[in-house]
């Protein structure tokens, strides 16, 4: 029987790439931001790495911190300390804030 790993890569509709940066969870009310790391990225979402999941709300900012650039995201999955996202926005630049 294939793993669950396995399975949600036979679910992508795009090519993930492996990566390691620094991003924020910015929720809705653009005070809270909460430290990630983002682990792989393809055209059509990201693997994040945070310390508590369920608190996330299903969609929010995530900023990319090292390129300053935000994009809204909506949960696909969650397991203890990762989160699966698919992207719902163009890149765009982020604001300039001191996090």
């Amino acid at each position: 029987m294939p793993d669950q790993d396995t399975i949600e890569t036979n679910k992508r509709t795009a090519r993930r790439q492996r990566v390691l940066k620094q991003g924020k969870i910015l929720l809705s009310n653009g005070m809270s931001v909460i430290d990630c790391t983002v682990r792989d990225v393809s055209e059509t979402g990201a693997k994040l790495l945070c310390a508590d999941p369920g608190a996330i709300p299903n969609e929010f900012r995530l900023v990319f911190a090292s390129d300053r650039v935000m994009r809204d995201v909506k949960v696909a999955w969650r397991r203890p300390e990762m989160l699966g996202v698919h992207f719902m926005s163009e890149p765009r630049k982020a604001p300039l804030l001191k996090w």
